[in-house]
């Protein structure tokens, strides 16, 4: 399975869960795929542990699948938050964060992250 596709997935179930229950219809609407997409690669989530999937009902992570998802989405924020720091608008800031979230190397988001928290320290003291 496509690395980058399964984060895409997870981390619209995450999201979606922490509005209420996930579906099928807003998870092809967010994804921009259609719902027929979406059932069959939930199957395939589910038979690598990343979701328990029900058809026509649950959509639930693992914590295999909740692990996944929390990392892709606070690299979003991440990512999402920096542009925004260096004057990126919103909108294209979470667009671009979207994509970037899924190629960037870890020691170049951890780099990412000490600068933005060395910038919010420096805010405090002064």
């Amino acid at each position: 399975m496509d690395s980058q596709r399964v984060e895409e997935y997870l981390e619209v179930i995450y999201v979606l869960s922490s509005q209420g229950r996930p579906r099928v219809r807003e998870i092809a609407r967010r994804l921009c795929v259609k719902p027929s997409s979406v059932v069959e690669f939930l199957r395939k989530l589910s038979s690598e542990g990343y979701i328990i999937y029900e058809k026509g009902g649950r959509i639930e992570l693992t914590e295999k699948g909740l692990a996944v998802a929390r990392d892709v989405h606070q690299r979003h924020r991440l990512l999402a938050e920096f542009l925004e720091s260096i004057g990126v608008p919103r909108e294209i800031a979470e667009e671009d964060a979207c994509r970037m979230e899924h190629v960037l190397h870890p020691e170049t988001v951890a780099k990412i992250r000490e600068f933005l928290e060395s910038i919010h320290a420096a805010r405090h003291q002064g």
